[in-house]
């Protein structure tokens, strides 16, 4: 049986678009390619052609230089105050610099997600072909989109690794939260500028009155750096900057939605047995009994029964 290397889905080799350099098929329709078009023999795949070596183009003359080695106009010199502004581009420039880390791991999650489909549609089909032929390969399949979801996880949480979410941070109807969050900094003792906030904003539903709860604020930093300078900050001084926002105000770190139901629960857990540490870093969860107590790290709602044991998978499945 064929597949399409785009979709994954069963291809008829009938009037299939295929690569004169790989083995590769694919749906015309995958490829926006029409029904009527004749594909050329020597059609080589997108996947291909991300591959192939470019020319070596060394010897095309550049344009301005002529062949009496007239390199055409003096460049001109750069004045100071030119100068100064490329030394001012310095805070530009590592956003670009983000911006482009950022493209890097959209492209790696959609490769991830790629992946992740491919094996739940295998996983789907054997089950519908073989609801009772072959366990070990079901097994096998769902272990294989357990450790796909976990990888994915982990990078989406790596790509928070510059944010803060700030809680309880008092909202009011047109404020500007860059600069709510400007203030917040001072009042923690580290000196931030508009230049080192990427963004702030804040979300989830807006509160139905006044005196509802305010939403949280996500902020993102220019730098590592500085998103540890603030957090170092608020543990120091949460005491005085609750006395100074008239509410206690939480700054944690911005965790992925499955994290951020994963560390509830262990939360949760570790208030029932009395565990005294929980606490997150870089992303990750952890937690502890007591001082010299062995660290248990969370990543999947399995490392609860491990902790805290399995009357914690009953508990949840009598709720």
């Amino acid at each position: 049986m064929v597949n399409c290397g785009a979709c994954g889905k069963f291809l008829s080799p009938t009037g299939a678009a295929a690569c004169s350099v790989c083995p590769t098929k694919y749906h015309r329709a995958c490829l926006v390619i029409a029904e009527k078009t004749q594909i050329s023999k020597d059609w080589v795949c997108p996947n291909c052609k991300r591959h192939v070596r470019r020319g070596d183009n060394s010897q095309t003359p550049v344009k301005g230089i002529g062949e009496d080695g007239d390199c055409g106009p003096p460049l001109p010199v750069t004045s100071p105050p030119a100068q100064a502004r490329v030394a001012g581009a310095g805070p530009a420039l590592a956003a670009s610099e983000s911006a482009g880390e950022l493209g890097l791991l959209r492209e790696a999650f959609a490769a991830f997600t790629v992946r992740l489909d491919g094996v739940e549609r295998r996983l789907e089909a054997l089950e519908r072909g073989q609801p009772e032929g072959d366990p070990a390969r079901v097994t096998e399949l769902e272990q294989s989109v357990l450790a796909l979801k976990r990888e994915l996880n982990e990078r989406d949480q790596d790509a928070l690794l510059s944010d803060l979410e700030i809680g309880q941070l008092p909202e009011q109807k047109g404020e500007s939260v860059l600069h709510s969050v400007l203030v917040l900094a001072g009042q923690l003792g580290v000196p931030l500028e508009e230049r080192d906030v990427v963004f702030a904003e804040r979300v989830g539903v807006r509160p139905a009155g006044a005196a509802g709860r305010p939403r949280r604020v996500v902020v993102r930093l220019a730098s590592r750096r500085l998103r540890d300078d603030m957090l170092a900050a608020a543990r120091v001084r949460r005491a005085g900057l609750a006395a100074a926002a008239g509410v206690r105000v939480f700054i944690n770190e911005r965790l992925t939605r499955h994290n951020r139901h994963l560390f509830h629960r262990v939360r949760g857990e570790c208030r029932r047995l009395q565990w005294r540490y929980t606490w997150t870093k870089r992303g990750r969860i952890f937690a502890r009994r007591g001082d010299g107590k062995p660290v248990y790290q969370f990543r999947v709602e399995d490392d609860l029964v491990r902790a805290f044991g399995p009357e914690t998978v009953d508990r949840r499945a009598a709720v």
